[in-house]
């Protein structure tokens, strides 16, 4: 059976009494329309219903109205917060979004990168692997995990290493100083910056241990040793997920935080604060980090030549129950 056809260009012209030229002005907004006009324009395509094929404006202006953003996974609830920020950054400025995940594998992340760029005018990237080959040529925004492997691209990402400094301060102020770290992965640009603020900033105090670990809420059997040396009254985890966890396995050690044990974790993900008790953690202002990385772009995309510019915004310390 024949498909009917949908109201073309030319349909939409005659109901408005115009020529098609003026109906793709009203539709781009690529000239000024005189306010009469645009509005019979406008009945018209209601009318009629008319919807605009993405592929073939594509074909025609060279942009898809959309933008790419790719991240290493979707099991952190950080990640999720952050693609919805950058979602509504993006239909701010009537674009799409295409979202892909690279599970932090090297051959799937420029596997992505490469069906992103088909697809979309620029990319919003947060690295799973160190530099994936080939690398992107279109315009492409780093955030969250800048690093100098990829100084190249322009870059958003919140303060982590003053974050860490924050973490040490206030392990100061609870009059706690036998901290074990929980870091995440070394490989992780973030991670890496949130201890080495923390430790530079703690020569005072005494770090019991430190252990990399995956941002994941399932803490390896050996964490529960470590979390049971009597020792310790302090730990940072460098991740909220990982901070869960941890509070997690001092509850079936009978240790109670924040009395016995102070905890502090890094991003606020909505969670934090339905834990027990509301986990203490730095906070990533995830809302700007979306709207910054969407300008930037859209910056990029208007000028390819400019120099690559890098953004830290800053971040704060949110105190809840499980620190005293």
């Amino acid at each position: 059976m024949k498909r009917a056809r949908g109201p073309t260009l030319r349909d939409v012209a005659n109901s408005a009494g115009v020529s098609t030229a003026t109906v793709s002005f009203v539709l781009n907004n690529t000239k000024p329309v005189a306010p009469e006009t645009r509005a019979r324009v406008e009945v018209a395509l209601a009318a009629l219903d008319y919807r605009i094929s993405p592929s073939a404006r594509a074909l025609r202006t060279g942009r898809h109205h959309a933008i790419g953003l790719l991240l290493p996974d979707l099991a952190n609830p950080f990640f999720p917060a952050l693609a919805q920020a950058v979602t509504d950054a993006a239909w701010a400025r009537n674009h799409a979004l295409i979202l892909a995940s690279s599970g932090s594998d090297p051959a799937t992340e420029a596997e992505a990168l490469a069906a992103l760029a088909e697809r979309a005018d620029g990319i919003i990237w947060i690295p799973g692997t160190d530099a994936p080959h080939p690398l992107p040529t279109g315009p492409t925004v780093i955030l969250d995990r800048p690093s100098p492997a990829l100084a190249a691209f322009d870059s958003i990402s919140a303060d982590h290493r003053a974050g860490g400094a924050l973490v040490a301060a206030a392990f100061r102020a609870q009059g706690r100083h036998r901290i074990g770290l929980l870091a995440g992965p070394a490989a992780s640009p973030s991670a890496a910056a949130r201890v080495e603020g923390f430790l530079a900033n703690a020569t005072d105090l005494t770090l019991i241990w430190h252990h990399e670990l995956p941002f994941t809420f399932a803490l390896p059997e050996a964490a529960t040793a470590w979390l049971a040396d009597p020792r310790l009254d302090g730990v940072f985890a460098a991740s909220d997920v990982v901070a869960i966890g941890a509070l997690r396995i001092l509850r079936s050690l009978g240790r109670i935080v924040p009395h016995d044990v102070a905890v502090i974790g890094f991003d606020d993900i909505p969670w934090a604060a339905l834990t027990e008790p509301p986990l203490t953690t730095i906070r990533q202002p995830v809302a700007a980090l979306g709207a910054q990385a969407v300008a930037t772009l859209f910056d990029r995309i208007a000028h390819p030549d400019h120099a690559a510019t890098q953004h830290r915004l800053p971040v704060t310390l949110i105190e809840r129950q499980s620190t005293p």
